[in-house]
Formats: C-alpha cells, structure tokens, sequence
C-alpha cells in the first residue's frame, strides 16, 4: 500500500504516516492501521493523568488578594534588580512581573464585583440622599433644643437660657456649614 493512500484514508500526511509506521503501525491495510491508532488513543487516553479538582483554601478573597500583593512586589524586586544588573533574562523577570500585577487587578475587579453584587457598596447619590436626610434630622432638634430644655437649664430665667442656647446653636450651624 502507498504512503498516499494510508495518508487520505487516515486525514494526515504521507510525512505523518512514516513516523505512525516507524512507532510501530501496520502498512498492510487501512483496517489494521485504523485499529492500530484506535488502539494507541485509548491507552494515552487511559494513561493521562486525569484533571485534578483544585480545592480553594478557606481564605477569603481579601486574604488572597492580600498574599498577591506581596507577590506582585516580589516580582517587581526581582525584576528591577535583574535591570540594575543587566541580566539578559529582564525581559522575562518584566513579563513575570506585568502578568502578576494583571491577576492582582483582576482579583481586585472580582473582590469589587462581588462587594456589588453583595450590595456591600451603595450608589453615591443613596449615599448623599441618605445624609442629607440625617442631617436636616439633626438640625430639627438643633433648633428645637433652646425652646425645649431653655427652662430646664434656668428655671429662674428661663428665657435668658433660651436665648444663649439659640446663639450655640446659631454658632453651631454656621460651623457645620463651612
């Protein structure tokens, strides 16, 4: 049988079939060499290590982002001294390093993807809103306290209370408001 023919039957090249028949595949028929190579793929299929379930430690991803910070620093020292030295492997110690700072933003990214999906974050305007609300809360009782406690302050006088309470309220105001 001819090189050409085993290699269309097969789909690979002539060049291909010559190194299958030098690793031991038969040339007397296509059949023989078809169950040759079934053969061959279901042993390395046997044989392959099969994928290993990695298992995350019980640390969470700020501790995670945490010890890859202090591996991105490694790597940057690594890097600038292998510059300072004119090691002719820089390049690669610089590829080490960007790929390193890369994962600790997209760690980053995620921890903030996920503090949002946590609702741990607010939308700056519910942030404002909110405030705003306590606040004008906070100055209602400003302005009522002088009329409110003024007599228990000085029950002999109490409008004199009231009014030196509405000046520290007044002052307080003017200083919340710079």
């Amino acid at each position: 049988m001819k090189l050409k023919d085993l290699a269309s039957a097969l789909g690979v090249t002539s060049q291909r079939v010559s190194i299958l028949i030098k690793d031991g595949m038969p040339d007397s028929s296509i059949e023989a060499a078809r169950a040759w190579r079934e053969e061959k793929q279901a042993a390395r299929r046997q044989g392959a290590p099969k994928p290993k379930v990695v298992e995350l430690d019980d640390g969470s991803l700020a501790d995670t982002i945490d010890e890859h910070r202090g591996l991105v620093g490694r790597a940057r020292g690594v890097w600038e001294a292998a510059m300072e030295m004119g090691d002719p492997n820089q390049g690669k110690y610089q590829t080490a390093y960007n790929q390193s700072l890369k994962t600790l933003i997209n760690l980053e990214e995620e921890q903030e993807r996920r503090a949002l999906l946590a609702r741990d974050y607010i939308k700056a305007s519910d942030a404002q809103e909110a405030m705003l609300r306590i606040v004008g809360e906070v100055v209602a009782r400003l302005d009522k306290m002088p009329a409110e406690i003024g007599e228990a302050c000085n029950p002999n006088d109490p409008p004199k209370a009231i009014e030196a309470l509405q000046a520290w309220v007044r002052k307080t105001r003017e200083d919340l408001s710079k």
